[in-house]
């Protein structure tokens, strides 16, 4: 909250503590920050829900299935009065950044397989020097399936609908998520990798056809 910069934590370097979970929930101006080792941290989802961006920027060589759950769906209808103006503005703001960090991860997977094509022509003493070791440090061969599963929130949940947590509001997000899964679960693909030139495989089996993008 202080540097307004991207901080994000994992289980592989970092001891994952309540406070951890408790600061990814910290939506202002509803619920306060949390300090984690001296500093005091919002939730993520002020700038996009998910960190879907981070997820796959950080390589780690290995075919990857991400299931990504989204409470705030990018697509929506003009609002036509102030309330209306108000519940679209934060379904924007919270909503994940899918197709900007999908997009972005294609072009680079392409020059990352150009890259691996090329290590594997070249002499091998040029292949042992610092620079191609380092680039073939960054030539993740790893293809992935992305999984979106969207939440499309009830008419009167409103403006709101990020500080309501009350039981009927959680009973129907939890059916919710059990039917969408369950939609999912019933298409193989998203189990197939994918190929070079779809990587990465995006599929979305409930607001969108039934096709990968």
């Amino acid at each position: 909250m202080r540097t307004g910069n991207f901080a994000y934590f994992d289980n592989a370097t970092d001891h994952i503590r309540p406070e951890h979970i408790m600061a990814s929930c910290a939506l202002p101006p509803g619920f306060d920050s949390v300090e984690i080792d001296g500093e005091q941290y919002w939730d993520g989802g002020m700038v996009s829900n998910t960190p879907l961006d981070w997820v796959l920027s950080n390589g780690s060589g290995l075919d990857t299935l991400v299931w990504q759950v989204d409470l705030w769906s990018a697509h929506g209808e003009l609002p036509r009065d102030l309330a209306s103006v108000a519940t679209r503005m934060k379904e924007i703001q919270y909503s994940s950044r899918t197709r900007k960090a999908t997009d972005s991860l294609r072009r680079v997977k392409k020059l990352r397989t150009a890259l691996n094509e090329l290590l594997a022509a070249i002499p091998a003493e040029i292949a042992a020097s610092p620079q191609a070791v380092m680039l073939a440090a960054a030539a993740d061969p790893a293809l992935y399936n992305i999984v979106e599963l969207v939440y499309r929130s009830a008419t009167y949940e409103g403006q709101y609908k990020d500080v309501e947590f009350s039981r009927r509001t959680m009973n129907e997000h939890w059916q919710a998520g059990h039917a969408d899964a369950d939609v999912t679960l019933a298409h193989e693909e998203i189990l197939k990798l994918p190929s070079i030139d779809n990587n990465p495989a995006v599929f979305d089996f409930v607001t969108k056809p039934a096709q990968p993008s």
